[in-house]
């Protein structure tokens, strides 16, 4: 009790929704007032009326911390998830959400890791909204959208170490960097969740531009033969016409065709990361 009341205490005034919640039952063990305005005296996450978001991210985060960006109700949030010891040992999992016109007013005077790492959701948000504007003013032409996800990350760390790890994101980034042209604009998400605008382009020809990376991925897997594969899954949207301009549009359609992929591969077992016999687990792919 102590430590929910301290917790309270320090999250109150904070310009984000705030909850904590049991690990298996959902059921919720505090929140701050920015909680209960979103979400009334909630006593379950399922009260909230964003369940799927919370429980999506909580069924893809990996131990520790993770980020993503949510819409709730007809708002955008970025929301951080991750797992915390309550009181006896119980499993419970911490919600934070801002919303993106916070984040956009954030002070500058405000420094440390917090709004760096916050920076990711804003200029995706930023960035893509002025294309969008764009295209409705009749500023600039029809462009295309690319999500992007580096499969396997979590796996590499704890077979290979972390170092190895930031091998494989850095080789990904640089074969998707170097497969764009210098006019699109490469943007890191969190995570490992990327965003690509491709000005004047249309779905096809990103589509050919998305598909020479994945070949160059290949051909390190052949040559290097590690025991995993360099692997990504990714989302494409075309906005040509007023119907796609729209934000909520983009981002939910290029995020469910990521994770349509990323389900591809796992039914197919193909491009994912395989651990070889006789180590942590035989032909598990992730």
């Amino acid at each position: 009790m102590e430590q929910a009341n301290l917790l309270k205490e320090i999250t109150e005034k904070l310009p984000a929704f705030f909850c904590v919640a049991e690990k298996e039952s959902g059921k919720v063990l505090m929140h701050n007032q920015a909680a209960a305005s979103l979400f009334g005296d909630i006593q379950t996450i399922s009260e909230t009326g964003a369940e799927d978001i919370f429980r999506a991210a909580t069924g893809e985060k990996i131990d520790g911390r993770f980020e993503y960006n949510a819409k709730i109700g007809s708002r955008w949030y970025w929301i951080s998830n991750y797992p915390i010891a309550w009181s006896e040992g119980q499993k419970a999992e911490v919600f934070l959400g801002i919303e993106h016109a916070t984040l956009r007013n954030f002070s500058d005077s405000v420094t440390g890791e917090f709004p760096e790492g916050m920076k990711g959701p804003v200029d995706v948000f930023d960035r893509l909204e002025k294309h969008v504007l764009g295209y409705k003013k009749g500023l600039c032409d029809a462009f295309t959208v690319s999500y992007l996800d580096i499969d396997g990350v979590k796996m590499v760390n704890d077979a290979f170490g972390e170092s190895e790890g930031d091998t494989y994101v850095r080789t990904i980034i640089e074969v998707v960097r170097s497969s764009i042209r210098n006019s699109d604009i490469f943007i890191h998400v969190g995570g490992d969740d990327f965003l690509i605008i491709f000005p004047k382009c249309t779905h096809a020809v990103v589509e050919n531009i998305m598909d020479v990376a994945v070949k160059k991925l290949d051909v390190i897997n052949v040559e290097i033969q590690l025991d995993y594969n360099y692997s990504v899954s990714y989302g494409i949207f075309e906005v040509a016409n007023d119907e796609s301009a729209d934000m909520d549009v983009i981002m939910s359609t290029l995020k469910q065709r990521m994770k349509d992929m990323k389900e591809s591969k796992l039914q197919g077992r193909r491009g994912f990361y395989y651990l070889p016999s006789g180590s942590i687990s035989s032909s598990k792919a992730i």
